[in-house]
């Protein structure tokens, strides 16, 4: 396995504990712990750094305009 392969699992493991946490806090309804905030920050982080941010900040624009 080259070391790009493996940088690539890594970060998908990663990101699937990142979820699974995530999950299993919400499933126990400890939505209100710092742990959730901690994880739900990290995930959401995670999700806008593999979109544009203009074009996120854009639709954004459109959705409220819409409404």
């Amino acid at each position: 396995m080259s070391l790009h392969e493996t940088i690539q699992n890594s970060a998908a493991a990663s990101d699937f504990t990142l979820l699974e946490g995530l999950y299993q806090l919400t499933i126990a309804g400890h939505t209100n712990d710092w742990e959730f905030e901690r994880l739900n920050k990290a995930v959401y982080e995670r999700l806008m750094s593999s979109y544009n941010a203009p074009a996120v900040e854009k639709s954004r624009a459109n959705a409220f305009q819409a409404i």
